[in-house]
C-alpha cells in the first residue's frame, strides 16, 4: 500500500497515511485535531544516485531527459 501525504484545512497540520489507492481521496480525519477537512497533497521525492548526479525516478540509463530513448544522450 502506498503512503500519501495530507493537509488539514482546519489546523494546517501535514501528515502521512498508509492507504489503498482506491481510498486515497476518501475523507480522512486529521491526526492532530480530528478535523475532517483534509485533502491529499502532492508529494515529491529526491534520490541521490551518487557520483555527483541526481535522479528523480529515471531508470539510470542516461535517458532521463527524453521519453523514448531517441535523444543523443541515451546509452542503450
Amino acid at each position: 500500500m502506498p503512503v500519501y501525504e495530507y493537509k488539514c484545512d482546519d489546523c494546517g497540520y501535514k501528515f502521512e497515511a498508509l492507504r489503498s489507492i482506491k481510498d486515497a481521496d476518501h475523507p480522512l480525519s486529521c491526526v492532530k485535531c480530528n478535523g475532517m477537512r483534509t485533502h491529499r497533497v502532492l508529494s515529491t521525492f529526491y534520490a541521490h544516485s551518487g557520483a555527483g548526479s541526481t535522479s528523480t525516478g529515471s531508470s539510470g540509463s542516461g535517458c532521463g531527459g527524453c521519453s523514448g530513448g531517441s535523444c543523443s544522450t541515451c546509452r542503450h
